[in-house]
């Protein structure tokens, strides 16, 4: 049988173990470390956002890259459209999903370059307001541009409002 003394010192122990344990968790976050990237303290949809805003926007891909990659971010498709500096390019966003670290964004590129309006899906994984991983998926639109695009139709999918 335990004391009530050796309890309350047992209690005091695992109190201190804890407090340490949160502490040096605080000190070591990259944040702390001089980490002053343009997403950092960012939501993931704001740090996609950032990236697209130069990367796109821009037109300074490898700019981008610099301030919103790490030095390990995986990229599965490095040789997709768009991924070199050019003017900036008009992007027309269809969709964006994001779900924890998770972002999606489906969007039309049109290029002044000769390569044509594209559907894009940009994949991207975050953490601490980086990119860590990234895939993209085009595809050519059938039309001269996004307008022009079955993308950008409206679909009706018989969906009623939900009364308020």
């Amino acid at each position: 049988m335990i004391s009530d003394k050796k309890l309350n010192a047992i209690s005091v122990a695992a109190g201190l173990l804890l407090t340490a344990y949160v502490a040096q968790d605080l000190h070591f976050n990259p944040r702390w470390y001089g980490d002053k990237g343009p997403g950092v303290g960012l939501m993931p949809r704001a740090v996609v956002a950032g990236y697209m805003d130069v990367a796109y926007g821009k037109g300074q891909v490898a700019e981008a890259a610099k301030l919103y990659y790490t030095k390990k971010t995986v990229d599965v498709t490095p040789d997709a459209p768009y991924r070199s500096d050019s003017a900036p390019l008009h992007s027309t966003v269809r969709q964006v999903i994001a779900e924890g670290l998770n972002v999606v964004v489906h969007h039309c590129v049109e290029a002044s370059a000769g390569l044509g309006a594209q559907e894009v899906v940009d994949m991207f994984r975050t953490n601490n307001g980086r990119i860590v991983w990234r895939k993209t998926i085009a595809q050519p639109v059938n039309g001269a541009t996004c307008a022009a695009s079955g993308l950008a139709k409206r679909v009706d999918l018989g969906l009623k409002p939900v009364a308020g």
